[in-house]
C-alpha cells in the first residue's frame, strides 16, 4: 500500500515536473506555432497524469477497504456488486441490509407499484425505516438512502410507464438526501433522460409526511386528497412535478395517484 500511495505521489510530481518543462521550452521557442503545440501537449500529458492518480486512488481505497475488513471487500452499494438480484450490503462496519440490484449497478429504493398492494400514504418513522415486501412493493427507508448516499457521487434512475404502455426514465447524475437532522433534505441536479425533469422542482426540499409538514404550502400536501403519500414536497401541485409515492389508481388521474410530469 505504500509503495501505491509512492507511485500515486510520483505521477502528479511527473505530471507537474513535465509541464514545467514543457512550458519552458516554449518560452524561448521563436515559433509560435511550436508554443501552441507545446501547450496542446502539456494540456495533454496533464490530462493523462490525472486520469493515472485517480485510478491510484481508487486501488488504494479498495486496498484500504481490504485491509480493514480482514482482506474482505464489503460493499456498500449495488455498484461494487457483479450479480443482480437480492444481495447484502453493508451501510457501514456494524450494519448491512438486504437489498435489490439491478443491471448496471443501480441498488433499487423502491419497485415497481404495480397493483397497489403496499399502502404508501404512512408516517415518518414508516418513510425512515422502510417498509413493505422487497420482493414486491416497497421503501427502503430515508436513514438508509441517507446513509448510502453519505459520501461519494450517486445517481437516482427513474422508470415510468402510463397505462398505455408508453415507458421513459429521468436520470440525474448527482444524487443524495441528507439524514435525519435536516429533514432527509433532497438534493437533486444534472438531469437527463426523456420523461423531462420532473424531480428539479424539489431540490432543497425536505421529506413530508402527513404527520410531518415540511413542504412551503399553507396546508401539508402528504396528507392532501390529490396525493396522500411521504414526498419532497414543494408546494403541493404547479403542474410540472413528479410524485411517485402517491395513492395506487387503476387509470391515468391528472391530480392524484402515481405522477410523473413535466412542462
Amino acid at each position: 500500500m505504500e509503495n501505491l500511495t509512492e507511485d500515486s505521489n510520483k505521477a502528479v510530481k511527473l505530471a507537474t515536473g513535465i509541464k514545467d518543462m514543457l512550458n519552458g521550452m516554449c518560452l524561448y521557442s521563436d515559433s509560435k506555432n511550436s508554443c501552441e503545440k507545446m501547450e496542446k501537449e502539456t494540456q495533454k500529458v496533464t490530462a493523462e497524469m490525472d486520469s493515472i492518480k485517480d485510478k491510484l486512488d481508487k486501488i488504494l481505497s479498495i486496498v484500504t477497504d481490504m485491509k480493514n475488513n480482514g482482506n474482505r471487500i464489503l460493499p456498500k452499494e449495488c455498484k461494487y456488486i457483479t450479480d443482480p438480484g437480492l444481495q447484502t450490503i453493508y451501510l457501514d462496519d456494524h450494519r448491512n441490509m438486504s437489498v435489490q440490484c439491478e443491471e448496471g449497478g443501480w441498488t433499487v429504493t423502491y419497485t415497481k407499484r404495480y397493483d397497489g398492494s403496499v399502502e404508501f400514504h404512512r408516517n415518518w418513522k414508516d418513510y425512515e425505516n422502510g417498509f413493505g415486501d422487497i420482493h414486491e412493493e416497497f421503501w427502503l427507508g430515508n436513514k438508509n438512502i441517507a446513509q448510502l448516499t453519505s459520501e461519494g457521487t450517486h445517481e437516482l434512475r427513474i422508470d415510468v410507464e402510463d397505462w398505455d404502455g408508453n415507458k421513459r426514465y429521468a436520470v440525474y447524475r448527482n444524487f443524495s438526501i441528507g439524514d435525519a437532522s435536516t429533514k432527509y433534505r433532497l438534493s437533486i441536479s444534472d438531469y437527463s433522460g426523456n420523461a423531462g425533469d420532473g424531480m428539479g422542482y424539489f431540490n432543497g426540499m425536505k421529506f413530508s409526511t402527513y404527520d410531518q409538514d415540511n413542504d412551503k404550502n399553507g396546508r401539508n400536501c402528504a396528507d392532501s386528497t390529490g396525493f396522500k403519500g411521504g414526498w419532497w414536497y414543494n408546494g403541493c401541485w404547479s403542474n410540472i412535478e413528479a410524485m411517485v409515492n402517491g395513492h395506487y389508481t387503476h387509470r391515468n388521474n391528472t391530480q392524484q395517484g402515481i405522477i410523473y410530469r413535466t412542462v
